[in-house]
């Protein structure tokens, strides 16, 4: 009810003469007292006119309230703002020169008007004023003569914007610049820190692009705008700080909420993309694109507002509430991301509980500057501050997130790169396994077919050649025993080749089997005295048909050169088997003469080629005899 009483006295147009400035209540401005610059609230009173329709030269009244009535200058808002509000004060040049000042409301003042009381005193006359350099449209020129006195009448109207303070200043002109440079340093170096921040941010924009372009994630995409939006938010609000100019004044208005606005809902976007919340978090996808759409509806409703000239209390009001929306939001997710325990929604998370809790810090100093909870002055009374300090912790959480994610997504591609790995590998035993089943299956074919077609054609060569031989036997031909002895060594040879060629046979025990059961027949016919020691616990190794084929055919070769080169009486064969297959053969012969080892021909250099061939060796010992040595490494795996 104060309130109400308060404002009708104030837009109460009274019909009495104009205060005289010998009236106490008004404290006359002397121009010998302006020094650099003059603070003048307690030289003021003030009028609002909030309907914006009062006819000036009616200002006849003395119903001014003093500034001084009004705590610390704060005048509402919405009375201030939305209507024209009309100063006061007497200006008295006390000396001998003419005297020039600027004049200004505060820096928000979009429009300021001087007036003063013609030569009858009756009515209200413009004065014509000059506008600052530096486009600084809150400041206007004025000049008073020497030894004049004028009541001035202030016209003037604030920014819409809740930085506008009414603070009305007499600059002398030669102070003006140093003035400007005065209101600048009420940063106390925080544009510093806003000027690393935004070149942080910078830094980040291009972080994200880059990786955008790399991985073409769209996260990193929305990242860089949340990015650039904070950046020039911030530096912005650093490079025009306590400037007046049209564009700081459109600023203020409405590009700062612009951009906060537009770089939380890329925020929002982004943290979707990079907790992946369509698949892993439903809900919370499903708040955050509610969220997108709410402040969308906030920025499209101030932006009409704005632009229509709304009201400033219904502009303060849609910003605010936007502000308290996104506290809420922050609340909301802070408590989400809590309950889901994921750790990488815990880095998002705690840069949220940080930017939280800094940035609803800052906007209680707005909202409350006088609070005995904010220092009164430095560094520590800018708003920004905490701001940036909340911006500053998200980014390094974010960092940290970025960072855990990466890890996460880099182990994840390893395993998928291994699983990827054995798969193929899996595919290539698969393939090899197909080709080895082909190959056994056809030397199964070839085997049998040997077996079935050469080996019976054979067999009757043999069985015809001996009719033969017993037919002619009166008359004994030779060419017949030849084809029989043929046929004969023909039929050794094939049983060998299908002996190779049936996958069945390839493991060690056969082949050792295989050498036992030729060798003693051999030997056999031969009348020749042999032994063979093989060990008794041969592992069940695989042996392929090429390696059992070349040992085969080096120890029937060995057999061989010792009927025909040793006139020995005694031969061992001598088997044993520990990393590695050792076959010896030993005969109690002349021996090999070295100086005539040119008589064997190629034999021996194509049973040493055998064994290479097959990655083992092939030795020849010389002493009470011969001794033949075959070595072939062995695992107990697959050879």
């Amino acid at each position: 009810m104060r309130k109400i009483m308060l404002l009708a006295a104030l837009i109460f147009i009274a019909a009495t003469p104009l205060l005289a400035h010998e009236d106490t209540s008004f404290n006359s401005v002397k121009t010998s007292a302006v020094i650099n610059t003059y603070y003048l609230p307690q030289n003021m009173h003030v009028l609002i006119d909030t309907n914006q329709n009062t006819p000036l030269q009616t200002l006849k009244g003395s119903y001014f309230q003093h500034l001084d009535e009004f705590p610390k200058l704060r005048i509402p808002k919405h009375f201030m703002i939305d209507g024209y509000m009309y100063l006061i004060f007497w200006f008295v040049n006390d000396e001998a020169i003419e005297r020039s000042f600027y004049f200004t409301a505060g820096n928000f003042a979009t429009e300021t008007f001087l007036y003063k009381r013609d030569s009858t005193d009756q009515f209200w006359v413009e004065i014509e004023t000059v506008l600052a350099d530096y486009n600084e449209q809150a400041y206007r020129k004025l000049t008073i003569e020497a030894q004049k006195e004028m009541a001035l009448l202030v016209k003037v109207k604030f920014a819409k914007t809740a930085v506008s303070i009414l603070r009305p200043y007499l600059i002398d002109t030669y102070f003006f610049k140093y003035h400007l440079t005065e209101v600048r340093s009420k940063l106390f170096g925080l544009d510093i820190i806003t000027y690393i921040l935004s070149g942080v941010l910078l830094m980040m924009l291009l972080f994200s692009l880059a990786n955008y372009v790399q991985t073409k994630k769209r996260e990193f995409l929305y990242y860089s705008v949340y990015a650039l939006c904070v950046a020039a938010l911030l530096s912005l609000k650093a490079v025009y700080f306590g400037l007046s100019t049209p564009f700081t004044v459109l600023y203020e208005e409405y590009i700062d909420y612009a951009l906060l606005i537009v770089g939380y809902i890329f925020y929002l976007s982004f943290t979707r993309m990079f907790l992946n919340t369509p698949k892993h978090y439903p809900g919370l996808n499903k708040l955050f694109i509610g969220a997108e759409v709410i402040l969308g509806i906030f920025l499209i409703s101030f932006s009409f507002m704005f632009f229509t000239g709304q009201h400033f209390k219904m502009l303060d009001n849609t910003e605010n509430y936007s502000k308290y929306f996104m506290i809420f939001l922050g609340i909301t997710y802070v408590v989400l991301g809590i309950s889901h325990k994921n750790r990488l929604m815990n880095f998002l998370v705690a840069g949220n509980i940080a930017n939280l809790l800094f940035s609803g810090f800052s906007q209680y100093i707005i909202i409350a500057p006088t609070s005995s909870l904010i220092p009164k002055s430095g560094l520590l009374k800018q708003s920004l501050l905490y701001f940036e300090i909340g911006i500053f912790l998200e980014l390094v959480l974010f960092l940290l997130g970025l960072v855990y994610k990466n890890k996460v997504e880099l182990i994840e591609k390893v395993k998928m790169d291994e699983v990827l790995k054995q798969e193929a590998k899996k595919q290539e035993y698969e393939k090899e396994i197909a080709v080895l089943r082909a190959q056994q299956d056809e030397r199964i074919r070839i085997s049998a077919d040997m077996h079935d077609e050469l080996g019976s054609g054979v067999t009757a060569i043999r069985l015809l050649s001996e009719i033969a031989m017993q037919k002619t036997k009166q008359q004994p031909m030779t060419e017949i025993s030849k084809i029989s002895n043929s046929a004969n060594e023909l039929m050794s040879k094939m049983n060998g080749i299908i002996w190779s060629m049936n996958p069945g046979n390839d493991t060690l025990s056969s082949t050792l089997a295989y050498i036992r059961s030729n060798a003693s027949e051999y030997l056999t016919n031969l009348n020749m005295d042999y032994t063979i020691t093989i060990p008794p616990d041969v592992p069940m190794i695989e042996l392929s048909g090429v390696k059992r084929r070349n040992i085969f055919l080096v120890v029937k070769e060995s057999l061989n050169n010792i009927l025909k080169h040793a006139n020995a009486s005694n031969v061992k064969i001598i088997v044993s088997y520990t990393h590695h297959l050792e076959i010896q053969i030993v005969d109690n012969g002349k021996g090999i003469n070295k100086e005539k080892l040119n008589e064997f021909g190629n034999g021996l250099k194509n049973m040493q080629r055998r064994m290479e061939n097959i990655g083992g060796t092939f030795t020849i010992k010389t002493e009470n005899g011969t001794t033949v040595i075959l070595k072939l490494p062995m695992t107990d795996a697959h050879i």
